[in-house]
């Protein structure tokens, strides 16, 4: 039988020679400490509590908490705390305890008493607002760069979004050194040139990129595809330099995907509390909304608790080159059957050859700018590529085939 005494699991032995020491009879103090593992000390500290409390009543143990902690944060500043991680997460904005302190630091009747971040999150432990999440990955495990300057380079992406029409695109610009959002716009089609509106309306306000970072996707990148789409296009004859992440690691273009996360998270609070947007015109007045306070009223982590306006206009901004870049290029080549309709397909394009080589074999070459197509080795067409369409025309009225024998398309 034991006996739990100040954290110590002491010999029931031990008990008894205290009882017996309190009773007057002689007890070799040193052997039984160091049977029962305690000190000297410990042994007539309860030695003191038996003879002021009398029995066994001076073993029970006793609470190690303060009678006192002077440093503890009062009722109304924990109450405060509360209340301002309530409204953070009512309005869908972020609410942890770096926010928390930031807040209370913008308040005239806090600003003078703010509590430290570890304080704001212990108070937060003990109103049961923390969720523990002991498998998380810890943030120092995370490999991050930065560009040196602004419009050094900006990161783009798109995401889905349902209003009450149905599925929507949002095209999301921000730039990799201050986390400014440049836009956030929203449109029906996540289509190429869609995407240059949105970079180019960015463009007013903030002025063009040196460099642009985005995803593998079509719209905005061909490289995987051995192709140049009209974007990257674009970019490289305004000076601009488009650039990918690996395939499958969004890691690298995980800033505008973590902005992302952040505007959701107050566009699913803004659907709560109003409903559903009506229109891509009202849910683009909230994503205003929303860009407007991240930009200037919101601080972030990431750049050391300042807004991104702000450290947006602390270093000059980068531009674009002075002149176009150098296009790269993808020469392909495939052998394809001419539909009925007199059109092959190769990679995104639909060459219009003429329904006299319907169900011919045709070999077409494209090198990004021209398409060269062959029958039989007998080059029938060869054009300029329109980036604008999918479809390249002949040109030329549709004829039957008995009213076209040479067949050679311009």
């Amino acid at each position: 039988m034991v006996l739990v005494m100040a954290e110590k699991v002491v010999p029931m032995r031990a008990q008894a020679a205290v009882l017996t020491y309190v009773a007057g009879e002689p007890v070799n103090v040193t052997g039984v400490c160091r049977a029962a593992g305690i000190s000297r000390k410990t042994f007539y500290k309860y030695v003191a509590r038996v003879r002021d409390e009398g029995g066994v009543d001076g073993f029970t143990p006793r609470s190690r908490a303060p009678h006192s902690c002077p440093q503890r944060l009062g009722v109304d500043v924990e109450d405060a705390i509360v209340t301002l991680r309530k409204r953070l997460v009512d309005d869908g904005l972020d609410h942890g305890p770096t926010t928390i302190q930031w807040h209370l630091g913008r308040d005239p009747k806090w600003r003078r008493c703010v509590p430290s971040v570890a304080s704001v999150y212990r108070v937060l432990v003990r109103r049961g607002f923390v969720v523990a999440e002991p498998f998380k990955r810890p943030k120092t495990s995370w490999k991050r760069f930065e560009a040196p300057a602004p419009n050094e380079m900006w990161q783009i992406d798109h995401t889905d979004w349902v209003i009450a029409t149905g599925l929507v695109k949002v095209f999301n610009i921000v730039d990799d050194h201050s986390r400014v959002v440049g836009r956030s716009r929203c449109v029906s089609n996540a289509t190429g040139e869609e995407a240059w509106t949105t970079f180019m309306q960015a463009g007013q306000v903030w002025g063009l990129p040196s460099r642009l970072l985005s995803d593998n996707g079509l719209t905005f990148s061909g490289k995987l595809r051995h192709v140049e789409v009209e974007f990257e296009a674009r970019l490289r004859d305004a000076g601009i330099a488009p650039s990918t992440g690996r395939p499958f690691h969004p890691q690298t273009t995980g800033k505008v995907e973590r902005f992302q996360q952040t505007l959701k998270k107050w566009l699913r609070r803004q659907d709560h509390r109003y409903g559903l947007a009506a229109d891509l015109a009202e849910l683009q007045a909230r994503l205003d909304r929303f860009c407007d306070y991240y930009n200037n009223e919101r601080p972030h982590q990431g750049i050391g608790r300042v807004t991104p306006a702000s450290r947006w206009a602390a270093t000059p901004p980068a531009t674009p080159a002075d002149r176009p870049l150098e296009h790269p290029v993808y020469v392909r080549t495939i052998t394809t059957t001419v539909e009925p309709t007199g059109a092959a397909n190769i990679g995104e394009y639909r060459i219009g050859i003429g329904m006299r080589w319907a169900g011919r074999q045709a070999t077409l070459v494209l090198d990004n700018t021209w398409v060269s197509v062959f029958v039989d080795n007998e080059l029938v067409r060869f054009t300029r590529i329109d980036r604008t369409r999918r479809y390249q025309p002949t040109g030329q009225a549709r004829k039957r085939p008995a009213d076209n024998p040479n067949g050679l398309q311009s």
